[in-house]
């Protein structure tokens, strides 16, 4: 696959620092899912992708802003079109929808966000994540910059 960009010029310090933060983000979900804390395991879920997008970005040196993971993936579509898979939209759109609502009581028309979370919203979102998470593995290798640190 031929990209645009040259692996001399990749930040590869900042991509292994944000990337880092996605799989401890990810460990988080998965302790909180079993703990029974599903609305959080959602949001670390989301956190999870949103930190692996950022670090992509970071990693080619865009300066990405702000916590909407769809408009996030949309830059790294826009920088890396050829490589970024198109399947992950859905996943990433499910995903970006936990980031106000699993955390917040007045997000729901009733009850805390506790209550409107479960086993199955929790699984799914960790599931999706690691999807992102890999997605994100992928291109950066593809890119040539998994070699050295990053």
């Amino acid at each position: 696959m031929e990209h645009r960009y040259n692996p001399t010029v990749l930040d590869r310090d900042e991509f292994a620092r944000w990337r880092s933060e996605a799989d401890r983000g990810l460990q988080a979900a998965r302790v909180q899912s079993a703990a029974g804390l599903h609305n959080w395991a959602c949001f670390a879920a989301e956190q999870a992708a949103q930190l692996a997008v950022k670090a992509l970005l970071h990693g080619l040196g865009k300066a990405p802003w702000g916590h909407d993971l769809v408009r996030l993936s949309e830059s790294v579509r826009g920088t890396a079109k050829e490589a970024w898979p198109g399947d992950l939209d859905v996943r990433v759109r499910r995903l970006g929808r936990h980031y106000i609502p699993a955390r917040y009581p007045d997000a729901h028309a009733g009850g805390p966000p506790g209550v409107h979370y479960g086993l199955q919203e929790a699984e799914e979102a960790i599931a999706y994540a690691t999807t992102v998470l890999a997605a994100v593995d992928r291109l950066w290798s593809d890119l040539g910059a998994a070699g050295g640190d990053g």
